[in-house]
């Protein structure tokens, strides 16, 4: 009978994606919810590519899993991939289905998927990934994603014993995931180490997952990213197998130590968080069986979807767009600390990071921004921010408490109208940060830019 349910799910599911084909829209989502709701246990009737690859965490699993992608397909691998629909249960099985036959049977033998942390349970005991790459483990919207505890437990308690785990070895949670996986590798940085170790803004981990007692750091880059030991046991940040040893941001590459070799790949883009996601990218990728030589071609013809990072010019007007991941307080704050450290003066920075699905017939809530370490608005560098969109006032609220000079900062609940408050006279480095649902807004803003930069309507 199940088996039955699952070609009947199947054939309905791609005459779905068959029909929104028909229609020009993209089927990256709905064909799979067809499939699930005929046959809750689809994924598992599935014939799975020889390969599987997830890629899981708080922040960076997009931007890891469009870089594996990139890099498998420029070097001339067929792949399925879910980079442009669904990361939750549905869009996996869309993408699974899409690349199979009409027995279930998958058409292509690697599969590289985006996996929300959330979904792990409905997705890892079915799929069985070969592979799991894990960015970081750290707080998020509490709406979302709860705490960190409970993540972890979810994605821990479904993962199959096979999977080989490729994991931030400077993330102490990310690290104790899933003990029963044996089989696992580590990345990370040791290129720019802070020099002391202050205390972070917040820390998503303080006391020793096995026995309790208190954390101490050697040092931290943010939040928990660093290298900790516990004061009692044994318990401390493992060593790293794929380790950056250099950052050389002047040429545009970074150095890392693959198991005791050094090999130099072209540096897509600078910011630290990206460093991390590279370093676990070129672990997957060299832990799934690709030469170095191939990876080092991947990575020298690839680069960060511009959704996620962008820059332009237009007359006078230097305009750089970043995504800011709303409700997510770590992913805000490193965008913050991202634009303060760009080595450019009087900077303007339009902020647009409220959660489009929070303001249509949800209860909203603020709490995230508390978690957010706005410090790095207080920066000489920003001579002004705009805080854009219908909650810019509680934007306003938590930078006055945060210190930033309210001299500096102009409210715009419209965000059509942000880019209308530009004085061009006074600014010509704009950044523009936007939440994940925020595209069409940052769309718009694009072009209001180069209009008013090239003198224009």
């Amino acid at each position: 009978m199940n088996k039955l349910r699952f070609f009947i799910a199947l054939f309905m599911a791609k005459l779905a994606r068959l029909l929104l084909k028909m229609l020009g829209r993209n089927a990256t989502y709905l064909p799979g919810e067809v499939a699930l709701k005929i046959s809750k246990d689809f994924l598992g009737h599935l014939k799975m590519p020889e390969t599987v690859i997830c890629v899981t965490g708080t922040n960076g699993k997009t931007t890891v899993s469009n870089l594996l992608a990139s890099v498998f397909t420029k070097n001339g691998y067929d792949i399925t991939n879910n980079s442009f629909g669904s990361n939750v249960q549905a869009g996996v099985a869309a993408a699974l289905l899409a690349d199979s036959d009409i027995l279930g049977r998958a058409k292509k033998k690697i599969a590289v998927l985006e996996v929300d942390e959330r979904s792990s349970l409905l997705v890892y005991p079915y799929i069985k990934p070969d592979f799991l790459v894990v960015n970081n483990i750290m707080r998020d919207s509490i709406k979302r994603n709860a705490h960190t505890g409970f993540i972890s437990y979810i994605i821990s308690s479904s993962l199959p014993e096979k999977t080989k785990l490729i994991l931030n070895g400077d993330d102490l949670i990310t690290a104790s995931l899933a003990k029963q996986c044996k089989n696992r590798v580590y990345f990370g940085l040791d290129a720019e180490k802070p020099e002391i170790s202050e205390k972070p803004f917040l820390s998503d981990i303080v006391y020793c997952p096995e026995c309790g007692n208190l954390l101490e750091s050697e040092y931290l880059r943010y939040n928990h990213i660093g290298r900790m030991h516990c004061t009692s046991c044994q318990v401390k940040s493992p060593e790293r197998d794929y380790l950056v040893t250099d950052i050389d941001r002047e040429n545009e590459k970074f150095t890392v130590s693959l198991k005791g070799k050094e090999h130099t790949f072209n540096l897509i883009n600078d910011n630290i968080v990206n460093v991390y996601n590279f370093a676990g990218a070129i672990a997957l990728l060299t832990e799934a069986g690709l030469d170095i030589s191939q990876t080092e071609k991947g990575f020298s013809e690839s680069e960060i979807v511009k959704t996620r990072f962008d820059t332009m010019k237009a007359g006078k007007l230097n305009i750089t767009f970043q995504m800011a991941k709303g409700q997510n307080p770590i992913a805000c704050a490193r965008c913050y600390s991202y634009m303060a450290s760009i080595p450019v003066k009087n900077k303007l920075l339009i902020i647009d990071v409220d959660d489009l699905h929070d303001n249509i017939g949800e209860s909203e809530s603020t709490c995230w921004l508390y978690d957010c370490d706005y410090s790095y608005l207080k920066d000489e560098s920003i001579a002004q921010i705009i805080f854009a969109g219908p909650r810019c006032r509680d934007q306003l609220l938590r930078a006055l408490i945060q210190g930033v000079s309210k001299d500096k900062i102009v409210l715009c609940e419209d965000v059509t109208k942000a880019v209308s408050l530009i004085d061009t006279e006074k600014f010509n480095d704009i950044y523009v940060l936007y939440e994940l649902y925020r595209q069409p807004d940052a769309d718009k803003m694009r072009v209001q830019l180069k209009n008013l930069g090239e003198g224009t309507k």
